[in-house]
């Protein structure tokens, strides 16, 4: 903790002393603190009430500089860290259902072998798995550095994906509300947000933008190469975009797809916006994960029958199914702002089905400082389990399948 401290204020001083000394550089500190309340119907008899943090916006703290090199060039680089501000953690709390999974992950397994699984004793659990998913590093959100040429800029580290980021852009929520469809995506990933080891090349000229990301999966079990692009065009109120990431599991096998095409319009106090996403995960990145831990944990007598469920289980965790999302935006006035959404997703596997209603009142007490009020509610159709969700914390899954649920929240964001 003092080595982290000792960082931020070093880099505090460094942005002192670096705009000092020359106008060509600037080092910045800046950051978002978003808290607020919360209420969860769906995860059990009762509402549960919480203070909890990230609601709108994920909190922040971060550093991010530029060096003007040469003329058209530039080097600049961002490290941003994720923390809680209901706890002052880097990693969030335990679901409000815990670490239960839905029902529909074990279809197709055997009862002694789910009950040997989800053994909360036993720490190669699917339950610990996803406990351990939810522990963040501390540069969780950002890290990256780049250079900036007169033909467009190569950023180097751990950056946003292409299709995530033509996602947030057309989200009627920005992926954030309770009210956005990120809910539906969170566990399993059903969208790859951030990606490690990744290189990206990134240009804008007259409206026009394009990026080119590959990620190298490096060894790593689970994870295999990368790769995404996304372009767009925006001209008055116009924007439309594409985008389209594919990952590789460490089998070198084609893992989670995502296309996704937007569009948004905005006239006079007015924005509609828009999205279409198809995603597919044939060969999910947790197969060969699920096969090295309960290989590794398993009966021997009792191995085979295991990895046949790990298989079962991968494969009832990928995705094949289609989105359909969208909202309307108004302005009311210089402080007041109404959202109002609503997205469908039909999947393969009919116990995801699911739609979201979401609804959110932003008012601005000053250009840093605003208050949210957001609300959803969702039909979780046949067999889903889904649970309202906030930016960058996963509340869980319903207690049942197939029972709806619905939240509510209260929240300040403050940007600095």
């Amino acid at each position: 903790m003092k080595k982290q401290l000792s960082l931020l204020a070093l880099a505090a001083a460094a942005s002192l002393g670096a705009q000092a000394q020359s106008a060509s550089s600037s080092i910045n500190l800046f950051g978002i603190v978003d808290v607020g309340v919360v209420a969860i119907d769906g995860a059990g008899s009762k509402t549960r009430r919480f203070v909890s943090s990230g609601q709108q916006v994920g909190s922040r703290l971060g550093v991010r500089g530029t060096e003007e090199i040469a003329p058209g060039w530039k080097a600049m680089f961002t490290l941003e860290h994720q923390f809680y501000a209901d706890t002052g953690s880097q990693s969030q709390q335990t679901p409000v259902s815990g670490t239960t999974l839905p029902e529909w992950v074990f279809a197709g397994v055997p009862l002694t072998v789910r009950a040997a699984l989800t053994n909360p004793a036993n720490p190669a659990s699917l339950g610990a798995t996803l406990n351990a998913s939810l522990e963040n590093r501390f540069w969780h959100r950002q890290a990256w550095a780049g250079i900036v040429t007169p033909v467009g800029a190569v950023l180097g580290g751990r950056q946003y994906s292409p299709a995530f980021a033509t996602y947030g852009r057309f989200d009627p929520h920005q992926a954030g509300n309770v009210g956005n469809m990120l809910t539906l995506f969170a566990a399993p990933t059903g969208i790859e947000v951030r990606i490690d080891n990744s290189v990206q090349y990134v240009a804008e000229k007259g409206g026009l933008r394009l990026n080119v990301m590959v990620g190298a999966g490096e060894g790593g079990l689970g994870n295999g190469r990368f790769t995404g692009i996304s372009a767009g065009y925006a001209v008055g109120g116009l924007d439309i975009g594409v985008g389209f990431n594919q990952r590789k599991n460490s089998d070198g096998q084609t893992a989670l797809e995502n296309t996704i095409v937007g569009a948004s319009y905005a006239f006079g106090p007015h924005k509609v916006t828009g999205m279409y996403m198809q995603v597919k995960d044939a060969n999910s990145i947790l197969g060969p994960q699920l096969r090295a831990s309960i290989g590794a944990s398993a009966p021997a007598p009792l191995r085979a029958s295991f990895l046949a469920a790990g298989a079962q289980i991968a494969k009832n965790l990928g995705w094949d199914g289609d989105l359909l999302y969208g909202g309307v935006h108004y302005q009311i006035n210089d402080r007041n702002k109404l959202v109002v959404s609503y997205g469908q997703y039909d999947d393969a596997n009919n116990a995801r089905d699911m739609a979201v209603a979401g609804v959110a009142l932003e008012h601005s007490l000053s250009k840093r400082t605003q208050i949210w009020l957001s609300g959803s509610r969702i039909d979780n159709k046949t067999g889903s389990q889904v649970l309202p969700f906030a930016q960058g914390l996963y509340y869980g899954i319903t207690d049942k399948p197939g029972r709806d649920s619905s939240a509510y929240s209260l929240n300040l964001v403050h940007r600095f």
